[in-house]
């Protein structure tokens, strides 16, 4: 009992100091919030909200079934997994952060794999996908071609390489004899737009947060703090080393690097392996039927080969005038058209909309 009122009292400190700070940083963390609010209208709605809303569906109609089918030996002989999660690796690799785990997590609830085969397979469907991807490699190198194309490539390959090298430590899976049959109806669709918005409604709320959380901790330099420790450390600029600070909590300030690209780009691709503090919150409130802790461990080995591959596949050498440095992403290179807010504005209203109806249906059967 002491034990339990003694946390209650600490997260109640806690939660108090954090308001008393949000108040004292009131202007840093209105100005991060703004910042975040607009990545999340011109880039993450747009680029993920459609992905969700279809992986959904894939997986209630059971069309990634039919997929697979063609692939579970691959999964099974080789991969040691289920013969469900080709496809599902592949639409993570693709969709962005929180895709694959809410598709696992869907899997998982609906019967489909126990919760320990949901560990496993979560621990390699972690990727930024291609929104997250270009954004970065726009911000770093906007004069060499080729770049997201590296990134991609290392991460892809890490989660590969990650599912390869533990396959001796799992038995192989028994055939699934469940016949792939599709079903398709309105309610699904419906079901999965609604899902969908509220899976968006909950990554970019996530964001927001953390980047008022990030605004006091601006404040009280606690960033320039640990960066001046790493540069001692590491013989590295602070200033560069600043973005990558700030990266480890919320993953879209990668776009804010800036430096040689030889060094930068294996660092980005490392990083958007790892995923940020932010990401794996996102994702711990998807999985609530097994625990999301394996596969965080599992992306700090998945990091360094994700670095080590871009290394890799990376020219030695870029033209003298290609190896531009930039401190921050250019307009066009986020703002995906003029009239892309307006229709993101238009998307959390109707989000907002389907919400409440959902209230009030549950409120008129109790």
């Amino acid at each position: 009992m002491k034990e339990t009122h003694l946390k209650c009292r600490l997260q109640a400190i806690a939660l108090t100091a954090c308001a008393a700070a949000m108040i004292w940083a009131c202007r840093e963390t209105a100005a991060e919030a703004k910042t975040a609010a607009g990545l999340c209208l011109t880039v993450m709605i747009p680029s993920l909200y459609a992905f969700t809303v279809l992986s959904k569906l894939m997986i209630s109609t059971n069309t990634y079934k039919l997929i697979g089918r063609p692939f579970s030996w691959i999964s099974r002989y080789i991969l040691r997994m289920p013969g469900e999660f080709f496809p599902i690796f592949l639409i993570s690799q693709f969709a962005g952060y929180p895709i694959g785990a809410s598709l696992i997590s869907q899997m998982e609830t609906e019967g489909k794999i126990t919760p320990k085969q949901a560990e496993e397979m979560l621990c390699f469907c972690i990727a930024p996908g291609p929104a997250y991807i270009s954004a970065v490699a726009v911000a770093v190198a906007p004069d060499i071609a080729g770049m997201s194309g590296y990134i991609f490539l290392a991460v892809a390959g890490a989660n590969l390489l990650g599912v390869l090298l533990t396959s001796f430590t799992r038995k192989i899976p028994p055939r699934s004899e469940e016949k792939a049959e599709v079903t398709f109806s309105a309610s699904l669709f419906t079901e999965s737009v609604r899902v969908g918005a509220e899976s968006m409604a909950t990554i970019c709320g996530m964001i927001i947060f953390m980047a008022a959380v990030m605004g006091i901790l601006g404040k009280a330099g606690a960033f320039g703090a640990v960066s001046a420790l790493l540069s001692r450390a590491i013989k590295y600029p602070p200033a560069q080393i600043y973005p990558f600070v700030r990266s480890f909590l919320e993953i879209s300030n990668l776009t804010r690097i800036f430096g040689d690209v030889t060094v930068t780009i294996p660092m980005a691709a490392a990083m958007l392996s790892f995923g940020g503090i932010c990401v794996h919150l996102q994702i711990m409130s998807v999985c609530r039927g097994f625990s999301p802790m394996k596969a965080l461990l599992c992306r700090i080995p998945c990091s360094a080969a994700a670095f080590l591959i871009c290394r890799l596949i990376m020219p030695d050498y870029f033209p003298t005038e290609a190896v531009a440095v930039n401190v921050s992403i250019s307009r066009e290179a986020v703002i995906i058209s003029h009239n892309q807010p307006i229709l993101s504005i238009f998307l959390l209203i109707m989000t907002i909309l389907i919400i409440s109806q959902k209230t009030i249906v549950k409120n008129k059967k109790m």
